[in-house]
């Protein structure tokens, strides 16, 4: 009896223990995946370390979606003190990967960062506005709080613009070629073109005109130009210098160089554009002429010709300088400077000032150089807060002071003929910081 019992029981305990094993079964993290995460933000930098100061840092953002993509969204990044920020208005790199055994599919969006001191740099979480399928704003993400780190190299400059890059070339031309024949009162055109890898052009420094006493110099604002190629920035910068001979003589017109760092064999590297040095033959005197008879008879009609010409001549100039009031490049590029000084944009505001500096003579030069001192330390020098209105404002005070202080002598009459058109190159540049 007591057996039989006992058969009875095991028979009964048998299914109740399957019972309840099946759900701590299905339970299981290996049965079914996980739960997904709506929106995954991801940030990383390459390189992650290592970074010297000029080089090009990629921060790559990738947004994940679980199963789909209504739209691709929005991805923005704050500004950085000391820290040049390009996103190139280009198409995010389409991504799918399996999180938590979950597929998702999204986008990933590159920033170049182009670091302008050395130190460490806390990079701010970016910022991502999520769309639907019309475009329409959904909800909001962040990613994460980057730290970079970056070095200055031994007998770097940082205080003026540094390229770091694998390939940097500086190339010339002359119009007309300055090994000929002059004489006072002709002009050559120096064009000098620089271009590099991984570089915005804006990184390039301003070149030194320098020119020597009885040679007067002028230089067009900048042609800038940068392009992307699946991620690969290539910077151009295109500057053109008018030399004109006052007086006869033998003239050095100064070398011209860009100093670089090698990314490749970590050395610090110059090209260079080799000194010019040119003859320039003194305007012959009058020759004598006939006997005294011949003279007396063409001097009245003479000098009636030369009074003709100088009033026409006169009669031009008036005309040539209030057509050159409108069309001053030094006051075109001032009120383009002006004008960037309405907003906060630092890099901006210091591509308007080199365009108007280039206009100026080698002493106001050095002199706006030294107001604009506070816009250079926000961009070059660390440790400085973000660049603000009131700044933008004091600057623009002082420049103008100064530029009252010694006002714009305009462009000589005689320019124009002696600066002779060149070949425009095209630009197209697209920064944002």
């Amino acid at each position: 009896m007591r057996t039989m019992l006992a058969l009875l029981l095991l028979m009964l305990a048998g299914p109740l223990a399957a019972q309840e094993a099946a759900p701590s079964a299905a339970a299981s993290p290996a049965a079914a995946p996980s739960a997904a995460p709506p929106v995954v933000v991801r940030e990383g930098l390459d390189p992650a370390s290592g970074a010297v100061v000029g080089q090009h840092v990629t921060l790559h953002v990738d947004v994940l979606f679980p199963g789909a993509m209504a739209h691709p969204p929005r991805v923005s990044l704050p500004d950085v003190p000391g820290l040049q920020i390009i996103r190139f208005e280009t198409q995010g790199t389409t991504m799918r990967e399996s999180i938590g055994g979950n597929a998702y599919v999204g986008q990933r969006f590159e920033f170049a960062l182009y670091p302008r001191r050395g130190g460490g740099f806390d990079i701010p979480p970016a910022a991502v506005t999520l769309l639907d399928r019309e475009g329409g704003e959904t909800g909001s993400a962040q990613g994460q709080q980057a730290r970079l780190e970056v070095s200055v190299p031994p007998g770097v400059d940082a205080s003026q613009p540094v390229v770091a890059t694998r390939r940097l070339t500086l190339d010339e031309q002359w119009a007309p070629v300055p090994t000929g024949r002059f004489k006072a009162g002709d002009a050559v055109v120096r064009t000098v073109t620089r271009s590099a890898e991984d570089i915005p052009g804006l990184a390039m420094r301003d070149l030194d005109i320098a020119a020597p006493d009885g040679v007067r110099v002028y230089a067009d604002p900048p042609d800038i130009e940068d392009r992307s190629n699946r991620g690969v920035v290539t910077g151009r910068r295109v500057d053109r210098i008018t030399y004109v001979f006052a007086q006869g003589g033998r003239f050095v017109l100064p070398a011209m160089a860009q100093p670089w760092w090698d990314l490749g064999t970590r050395s610090l590297k110059s090209a260079a554009a080799a000194a010019v040095t040119v003859d320039v033959a003194a305007t012959p005197a009058a020759a004598g002429g006939a006997g005294h008879g011949s003279w007396r008879r063409l001097a009245w009609p003479a000098i009636g010709l030369a009074v003709l010409i100088v009033l026409a001549w006169g009669a031009w100039q008036v005309r040539a300088r209030r057509r050159a009031r409108g069309a001053d490049p030094e006051r075109a590029a001032f009120a383009a400077l002006r004008r960037a000084c309405a907003g906060t944009d630092a890099d901006e505001i210091y591509r308007r000032f080199s365009s108007w500096t280039s206009q100026l003579p080698p002493q106001r030069r050095q002199a706006a150089n030294c107001e604009a001192g506070t816009l250079q330390a926000a961009l070059f020098a660390a440790g400085t807060p973000p660049w603000t209105h009131e700044d933008s404002r004091l600057l623009l005070a002082g420049l103008e002071t100064l530029r009252r202080r010694h006002p714009p002598a305009g462009p000589p009459a005689a320019l124009p003929p002696l600066n002779p058109a060149t070949p425009a190159h095209g630009v197209g540049w697209k920064v944002s910081s």
